[in-house]
């Protein structure tokens, strides 16, 4: 296993939720994360991505009664064990054990330790003990996870999504292999860029008002987690463009052929660009 110094525990552990794909699980006793934003953001894209994810804590009426409450006003389901004592998250492809609770006042002030699975036989112990200790059916996130890749086309999920979050009329196409979506304000063309690894990346208009801008204030775009924005100048001769690309090595070759493990991820990379990139043109 990998260690993780104390300092980047909280970082990882999102991280962990970002890149989950087809589960996530929590295993925490106790639980107070309300203003904690940052972590709910991450727990809202995964009710938003439509991943299963579970939350195992503590039994614990008299000691436990704020974990309760939080869970309950957050809307997340939760299944609570006597007697639990281990912390532990986990996704399809790794898992972390760690010390800490998801207590916000252990983020800020606890000295925690936490390892990070690096081999298969590692994370194979861990899901074995959760299914043989914690009653965990792992088989019920497979099952959920073909549901969603059938019944719901993921470009669909993106039209939705950005209709309902821009509230202007928005148009999405295919177009040689990748997808082109205009909206109000924009063109967009997401496409997966083939350079020895797959890669997601989009890119949009930019007019030379906004080029100019963006030139000197990079810092005014969100930092969206695994993303890289750059901008290119047209020359006069081409538009000046804005393009994003995705850290994530990716198993699709094309967004017309994506890979169901990943079509969750297709879509919410696309939706959290175009709308990063709308709402800095509105606001010029």
């Amino acid at each position: 296993m990998k260690f993780i110094k104390p300092s980047e525990i909280s970082g990882k552990i999102m991280t962990l939720l970002e890149e989950s794909d087809e589960f996530a699980l929590i295993v925490s006793p106790y639980v107070k994360v309300l203003k904690w934003h940052k972590l709910i953001k991450k727990l809202e894209n995964l009710k938003r991505r439509n991943i299963p994810h579970q939350f195992i804590i503590r039994d614990d009426v008299k000691g436990n009664f704020n974990s309760y409450n939080e869970l309950e006003e957050l809307q997340i389901e939760y299944i609570a064990i006597p007697n639990l004592h281990c912390k532990l998250y986990m996704n399809e492809k790794y898992a972390i054990v760690s010390s800490m609770n998801l207590l916000f006042s252990s983020e800020i002030n606890s000295i925690e330790l936490a390892y990070q699975t690096e081999t298969d036989e590692e994370y194979l112990e861990l899901k074995t003990f959760c299914e043989r200790h914690l009653g965990v059916d792992f088989n019920i996130n497979e099952d959920s996870q073909i549901e969603h890749g059938t019944d719901e086309d993921w470009r669909d999920l993106v039209y939705q999504t950005l209709s309902n979050s821009i509230n202007s009329r928005v148009i999405l196409s295919q177009k040689d292999g990748g997808l082109n979506i205009n909206t109000t304000k924009n063109n967009y063309a997401p496409f997966i860029w083939n350079s020895k690894v797959n890669r997601l990346r989009v890119s949009g208009v930019l007019t030379q008002k906004e080029y100019d801008f963006l030139f000197s204030n990079m810092h005014v775009l969100p930092k969206i987690e695994g993303l890289k924005f750059e901008i290119v100048d047209g020359r006069k001769k081409h538009y000046n463009t804005i393009w994003g690309t995705f850290e994530r090595p990716l198993n699709t070759r094309h967004l017309d052929e994506a890979d169901p493990k990943e079509s969750y991820f297709l879509a919410d990379s696309i939706v959290q660009f175009v709308l990063a990139v709308d709402e800095f043109k509105w606001s010029m």
